[in-house]
């Protein structure tokens, strides 16, 4: 079989398994930014797919073609993956919370490599600067390829530094896992591209980015199972699966605390202002928590237990630690209300208790110890 059937094969057997994704991703209720943006990205490289397949074709001789047809059917597969780079690096800034991204000025600013990569397509077009195109239909690089190689490559690389950096820098435990898989999503792709671009006609970026992609939905697919979507905190789920772990083996010269909030008159807030006030109020305590504890240098573990209460498993050196950890959280909270400008107080209750490795619990006891301290704090306010 000739060379370019291979490579086209291997696009359509890329396709078929990315359509399976797109198709189930499609279908689902959650319509989130980065879900919608991963929807988007999985179109623009079944274009690439398709188009590469195309382009292939012209490349081998099996299409007449002229200097100008080939021209543009080498720059359409390229323009699609300069676009899913970069709709990858506004997907990982809005994954980490980059408000700055959404706004008019942060898009315009992040398409600039690519509007810089435009301009050389055009000149392109016109000179020999980017493709050398012979009269038998040859291709060869000329000294603007790796310019442009410098587009995708440039958002995937600065997506992939600054994910990694997070992920061993900020604590961040319900982040870390997606963090990782944003930063090794880029790496499979580059070096799939870098070997295409050697070897023009073997079917080896397609193979790079539909892993890479498929990689990339299922730690998504994994995050969303283990994340309360109101809060974006650990759910129950993975409370219960992280303290089985810590609660195995005593954290080196540290001692393992659980502290449980409780939001004060919740059901009020609920009754008097409706339960969209009332979710909000929820993702300020959450809020108030992650900013608490985000940078701390103890380990944090952060999780909706149900409702209106919140569990902060941490890893701390005595009890003073905790109690001011707590404080902290109380005292952001009301800061946090207030910087809102809403009509009623948001504040929280909290207790706390520390694990015992020489008498071990279940985590229901755990719990119910530190619960027992949130009731006395009730109680006496």
């Amino acid at each position: 079989m000739a060379d370019y059937l291979y490579y086209v094969e291997a696009n359509i057997a890329c396709v078929v398994i990315l359509s399976t994704v797109l198709f189930t991703l499609e279908k689902g209720v959650d319509k989130q930014i980065s879900t919608v943006l991963l929807i988007r990205m999985m179109r623009l490289l079944l274009i690439y797919f398709l188009t590469d397949s195309i382009w292939v074709l012209f490349e081998c001789g099996v299409f007449a073609s002229n200097k100008t047809i080939l021209y543009i059917a080498t720059i359409i597969p390229y323009l699609a993956l300069l676009i899913t780079s970069w709709l990858w690096y506004i997907y990982c800034e809005i994954v980490q919370q980059n408000s700055w991204i959404r706004t008019k000025l942060g898009t315009f600013i992040s398409a600039i490599p690519f509007w810089i990569a435009l301009i050389i397509l055009v000149l392109g077009l016109f000179t020999s600067y980017l493709f050398i195109i012979e009269d038998d239909g040859s291709l060869s690089y000329g000294p603007l390829y790796g310019a442009l190689l410098m587009g995708p490559f440039g958002y995937l690389l600065y997506s992939s530094v600054k994910a990694f950096i997070r992920a061993y820098t900020r604590n961040r435990y319900v982040d870390h896992k997606l963090y990782i898989a944003m930063g090794l999503f880029p790496l499979l792709p580059i070096t799939c591209g870098l070997l295409q671009s050697f070897y023009l006609t073997v079917p080896i970026m397609c193979y790079g980015a539909t892993c890479a992609i498929l990689f990339q939905y299922l730690m998504a697919t994994d995050n969303r199972i283990s994340t309360d979507p109101l809060t974006r905190l650990n759910n129950r789920q993975e409370l219960q699966r992280y303290l089985t772990l810590k609660m195995k083996s005593r954290p080196q010269g540290k001692e393992l605390y659980l502290m449980i909030f409780d939001v004060d008159h919740f059901k009020e807030i609920n009754d008097k202002y409706g339960h969209i006030e009332g979710d909000s109020a929820l993702v300020k305590m959450a809020d108030a928590m992650r900013e608490t504890c985000v940078d701390a240098a103890d380990k944090s573990f952060l999780a909706r237990f149900g409702g209106d209460e919140f569990i902060a498993i941490v890893e701390a050196d005595n009890e003073q630690q905790v109690m001011d950890r707590a404080n902290q959280i109380r005292s952001n909270i009301t800061r946090l209300n207030e910087e809102s400008g809403a009509e009623y107080k948001l504040e929280a209750c909290v207790g706390y208790a520390r694990y015992d490795y020489d008498n071990p619990m279940t985590i229901p006891q755990f719990i119910a110890k530190a619960d027992e301290k949130l009731y006395e704090m009730k109680k006496n306010r």
